[in-house]
This record gives structure tokens, sequence and C-alpha cells, in this order.
């Protein structure tokens, strides 16, 4: 599905947000990454797992100018259109969910709006120059960011909210996994032998849409049951030993 076949909801400067209509009282958030086409809208992100067939209402957040939320006045009109969306059809339960870029909008929104649970595939700690130094990728957006009121993923709220948080084992993926906050209610796991394209990747083995259903219903110990079939690795055993590794490739490539 691609976003021109998305009614579009609300437009204003880089910002798009379509809306597809669900039958339930589920609010699923989709924030999308930096795409592929530097001039173009990026595309949505997990439209047909999001909409679960046409049970959950769903929100596809897209920002232009790619800005990681960083752009004037985004956050506040995301809040708005979502808080709108919500009381709208009645919300018995939102969710958010992003890849890359988007993975790390849905962490930042979840400090100003009570997700009951954020799904982020390779999201980025912080895209401020100078925070995560390893970083080299992006620099045509990131250097258009005028201020960073989000400056790095910090202050998120595990009280009352779901992380589920997934990095490949790359260098430049580990450099920012490794700075994430730990706390309960933070699932963070590195998925060996993968890249950025982590999502992708689980999506090419079939392993994606099952993994996505699990989180999406609330299904966690089935969900810890899948990623162990998988290999996962929590980050916190990954942090006590594989991370010694990761040092020594990033002296390698530094």
């Amino acid at each position: 599905m691609t976003h021109a076949e998305i009614p579009l909801l609300f437009e204003k400067g880089p910002l798009r947000i379509r809306y597809l209509k669900g039958e339930g009282t589920d609010l699923v958030v989709s924030f999308s990454g930096v795409g592929t086409q530097r001039h173009s809208e990026p595309p949505p992100e997990f439209p047909g797992i999001a909409s679960a067939q046409g049970q959950n209402h769903v929100l596809f957040v897209s920002d232009l100018s790619r800005s990681w939320l960083n752009g004037e006045g985004l956050a506040s009109q995301i809040l708005c259109c979502l808080n709108a969306t919500a009381s709208h059809i009645g919300a018995q339960r939102a969710v958010a969910i992003g890849n890359s870029m988007g993975g790390t909008m849905a962490l930042h929104l979840s400090r100003l709006f009570e997700f009951d649970r954020v799904i982020a595939f390779t999201p980025q700690y912080s895209v401020l120059p100078g925070e995560v130094p390893e970083e080299d990728r992006w620099f045509f957006f990131r250097k258009q960011i005028k201020s960073f009121p989000f400056p790095r993923v910090e202050q998120l709220s595990p009280k009352t909210t779901r992380y589920f948080i997934f990095h490949g084992d790359e260098h430049r993926e580990l450099a920012h996994a490794l700075r994430f906050p730990h706390a309960p209610g933070i699932l963070h796991y590195i998925m060996p032998g993968t890249d950025h394209r982590v999502a992708a990747h689980l999506r090419d083995r079939g392993h994606l849409r099952p993994l996505m259903e699990s989180l999406l219903n609330g299904q966690t110990r089935r969900f810890r049951r899948q990623l162990e079939s998988l290999g996962a690795i929590p980050i916190l055993d990954y942090d006590q030993g594989p991370s010694r590794q990761m040092d020594q490739r990033l002296v390698a490539v530094g």
C-alpha cells in the first residue's frame, strides 16, 4: 500500500498525516523513516500489519523534512491530530510503531502521549552532531535541522508504556543501541547478523508479521518465545559480552 492509496487527513509544511479507518477501538500510529527518495514523501511503514485487515484505526505520520521530530511545531501538530483522532474514534488503546527515524519519533512522542506500547525498529539514539560520533549516515537531512528540542532518546515512560526496541549488530547500529536507557518495561533486543534493515530481514524470512501481531495483540510471552527462536539477545546480556567486540570494531573503523 502506497501513501497515495491512504486518505490524507492533515497537511502542514513538511508534515503529512494519513488515516485508515478501522472497525475496532485500537489506534495504531505508524511513523515513517527517511525513505529512499530524497524529494518524495517517505512511504508508510507496516500498513498491512498496522491495519490488521481493517480492524485497527491507523494514522500514518511522515515528515518530508526528515527532522527526527525536531522540526518547528512538528510534535505539537502530531499530538493535536493524535488526540483529536483518539477522541473521535473513542480509542481504548494506542500503539506507536516506527522504523529508523520513525522509531525515534515514536519514542520521543511517548514522552508526550500515553501509548500502551511503542515498537521501534533500529531507531537512532540521537542525530545531534557529536552525540553519536560513529554515525555517518543521513548527513544531507541532519545538517538542515536548525534546533534540537529532542536531542536524544531519554526520559521514557516505562511505568505507563511498554517499549520494544530492536537493533542489528552492525557497528553503527550498536553505537546507537548501547546508548539507549535501560529500565524495567523497556525490552530492547539485538538481532545478531543484521544491520539497519532488521525489519526487512524479519519480513523477508516470514517472521515480521507473527512478531508484530503478538506485540499488537498484547501477547508478550508468545513474542518472547518467538524472539528466542530467532536468536535475539536482550541488550543487557549483549552489553555484558559482545559489546566489547563492538569497541574493537569501532576502533578498527575509526
